[in-house]
């Protein structure tokens, strides 16, 4: 494991996996995350229920966490905004956390602080401010504006790593970003929840890791099966409509040899992958679409990228 300072300067991208799954519970996988420390900075895209956890368990520098990015405010997206800025704070960091999002982040973000606020309030009384400065515990909304559908906003521009947000499609969820992340070259980019477009595919163009999105149509109309049987009409028709804005994972790999990119890495896994033989089926297909490297995302799987410029 890398110390926190090292990887801080470290020269070299690290991305680390903070959740791989879906909105489905499974012993491997907690909902999506995704860590990035690169230029001496480390910031979050996603924030899903459990994914705290597995940051701690990376033992990542959460003092040094200057900003988290939201695709979307679905709740396997957002449930961990508290914990991690309750946790960084505690744990030493000095300046207020930056949270970046469509528009609606104001709300989410004020309500996460309403919910902390009598913990908040125990800390500071308990440690004092001298510990935990009372103007470090409240985190600073950043509303992401697009003005045009097609073009990507630069919104994030600190010691040559640069995050950009851009538009993707998950109706109803609406507006809905993806970012594509880039340092000394090297290019990441997190599709967030979508289907694909050519905006996606125009804004992935190129990337060294693309994070994307996949949850597997053909394994949960199995499962529709079953619950038709059993009927579940409740469950039925959930896991018949969630199909309609998200991609399966044959679809991300059409999307990865589309724009050209060199590794792609399937998140956001639906349904629970429990065995060999149900990942297998998941990829199904995929090394006919896609010649690149493809890889199933795991929680606390790591990538490390170096400078190319």
């Amino acid at each position: 494991m890398i110390s926190s300072n090292r990887i801080l300067k470290d020269k070299n991208v690290h991305v680390f996996i903070t959740g791989s799954g879906g909105p489905l519970n499974s012993e491997k996988r907690v909902a999506s995350g995704i860590a990035v420390i690169a230029g001496g900075q480390f910031i979050l895209v996603d924030i899903g229920p459990g994914t705290y956890r597995n940051i701690d368990l990376l033992q990542l520098p959460v003092d040094s966490l200057k900003a988290i990015f939201i695709t979307h405010f679905h709740s396997d997206h957002i449930g961990d905004l508290g914990e991690a800025n309750m946790m960084s704070w505690a744990y030493g960091r000095e300046q207020a956390l930056e949270v970046y999002g469509p528009h609606g982040i104001e709300e989410v973000v004020d309500g996460f602080v309403k919910a902390y606020k009598f913990d908040t309030k125990y800390r500071i009384n308990h440690h004092g401010e001298g510990l935990l400065p009372p103007e470090a515990s409240k985190p600073l909304s950043k509303v992401i504006h697009i003005d045009k559908k097609s073009e990507k906003e630069l919104c994030y521009d600190i010691n040559g790593l640069k995050v950009y947000a851009f538009i993707v499609d998950h109706s109803p969820v609406n507006p809905a970003l993806g970012y594509r992340i880039e340092y000394k070259g090297n290019v990441i980019v997190i599709t967030g929840d979508c289907v694909k477009t050519e905006n996606l595919v125009r804004h992935s163009e190129g990337a060294d890791i693309l994070f994307s999105d996949a949850i597997s149509h053909e394994m949960l109309n199995n499962l529709i099966k079953n619950a038709k049987r059993l009927n579940f009409t409740r469950a039925v028709r959930i896991l018949s409509d969630i199909q309609d804005y998200h991609m399966d994972p044959v679809t991300a790999a059409e999307l990865a040899s589309e724009a050209r990119v060199k590794k792609l890495v399937l998140v956001h896994i639906t349904p629970p992958l429990l065995n060999s033989r149900l990942e297998k089926l998941y990829v199904k297909g995929l090394e006919d679409v896609f010649n690149g490297q493809i890889i199933i995302g795991e929680d606390r799987m790591k990538f490390k990228l170096e400078p190319k410029s």
